[in-house]
C-alpha cells in the first residue's frame, strides 16, 4: 500500500498495510501578542506579533497485517504481528529525546502530491502530546485512535524526502550591493546565514521588512540568525553585532509573496530554506 500523500516520522513511513495515518487535521498556529511601540524607546523600534506554535491531530490505525501485507495463518500469530506493530509505532511517538540536528523528538516530513506524478517535501519538528486512547483490537485485528503532535515552530520548511532543508540564496558581489527579490515560501523566514565580504562597518539591510544587521569594525562576518550569533573567520565576534536602525525583533527577516529590496556596503550572500505554513 502507498498513499499519494503520506508523513514520514523519524524515517518511517507512515503508510503501510501494518500502520498508516489515515488522516490529518491541521491546526494553524495563532498571531500572539500586539504591535506595540515601547514609550522607552520613543518609535526606533516596535513590539510585533509573532506566530505560536502549530499542531496536527493523526487520525491513525495499526492492524495485525506483516509489512508485506500477509496475515499469519493462526489467531494467536495474528495478535503477536498486532503487538508488534504497536509497538513501532508508539516508539516512534514516544521518542523523548532529539537525534542530532533535531529541533524536537519527531522528525516529520510531509509528502505532498505536486503535480501529475510528483511530490514535494517539507518538514517540520514536534513531539506527541497528551494521551493516546488505543480501543480494544481482538475482534478484528485493528484499533483506530487519534495522536495530537505540536510543533514549537508553526513554519514548514522545503526540503528532500529524507527530510533534509532545501537551501535557497540570495546574493549580489557587485557594486553597489543591491537586489530585489521575491524570497518564495508562505511564511516569514527569520532563519539564515548571511555572509558579508571584507569593509568597514559592513551592514546589510531589507528595506522591506526594516531589518538591519552591522558588524561594526572591519572584516568578513558571517551572521547566524537562527543562533544568533556572528563569526568573522572561527573568531566568536557576537559582541560587534549592532542592530542600530532595525526595527524587527528577530535578527532578520524575509518577507514572502512581495519583493525584497535587500542592500549592502560590501558583497552579500543569504542562504536560507524557504518557509510555510
Amino acid at each position: 500500500m502507498t498513499f499519494i500523500e503520506s508523513h514520514i516520522v523519524n524515517g518511517t513511513e507512515f503508510d503501510g498495510p501494518e500502520f498508516a495515518i489515515a488522516n490529518v487535521a491541521e491546526v494553524t498556529a495563532v498571531l500572539r501578542g500586539k504591535d506595540l511601540v515601547p514609550a522607552m524607546d520613543h518609535g526606533r523600534r516596535w513590539r510585533r506579533k509573532r506566530l505560536g506554535g502549530g499542531s496536527e491531530n493523526w487520525r491513525m490505525w495499526v492492524c495485525d497485517a506483516a509489512s508485506n501485507g500477509s496475515f499469519a495463518a493462526t489467531e494467536q500469530a495474528r495478535r503477536g504481528q498486532y503487538h508488534t506493530n504497536r509497538d513501532a509505532v508508539l516508539e516512534i511517538l514516544y521518542t523523548n529525546h532529539a537525534a542530532s540536528g533535531y529541533d524536537a523528538p519527531l522528525k516529520v516530513v510531509r509528502k505532498m502530491a505536486s503535480g501529475a506524478s510528483s511530490h514535494e517535501y517539507r518538514v517540520n519538528y514536534g513531539e506527541a502530546s497528551g494521551e493516546i486512547n488505543i480501543p480494544d483490537y481482538k475482534m478484528f485485528g485493528y484499533s483506530e485512535f487519534t495522536v495530537t503532535v505540536k510543533y514549537p515552530d508553526a513554519r514548514w520548511y522545503e526540503s528532500d524526502s529524507s527530510g533534509t532543508k532545501t537551501v535557497s540564496t540570495i546574493a549580489d558581489a557587485s557594486s553597489p550591493f543591491t537586489v530585489t527579490v521575491n524570497p518564495g515560501g508562505t511564511a516569514l523566514m527569520t532563519r539564515m546565514v548571511i555572509t558579508l565580504s571584507t569593509g568597514t562597518n559592513p551592514y546589510i539591510l531589507n528595506s522591506t521588512t526594516g531589518s538591519k544587521l552591522t558588524r561594526s569594525g572591519t572584516g568578513v562576518v558571517e551572521f547566524d540568525t537562527t543562533n544568533y550569533t556572528a563569526f568573522s573567520g572561527v573568531s566568536n565576534v557576537t559582541g560587534s553585532v549592532d542592530r542600530t536602525g532595525s526595527t524587527t525583533v528577530d535578527w532578520f527577516q524575509l518577507r514572502p509573496g512581495v519583493a525584497n529590496v535587500i542592500s549592502s556596503n560590501v558583497g552579500f550572500t543569504i542562504t536560507y530554506t524557504k518557509a510555510y505554513i
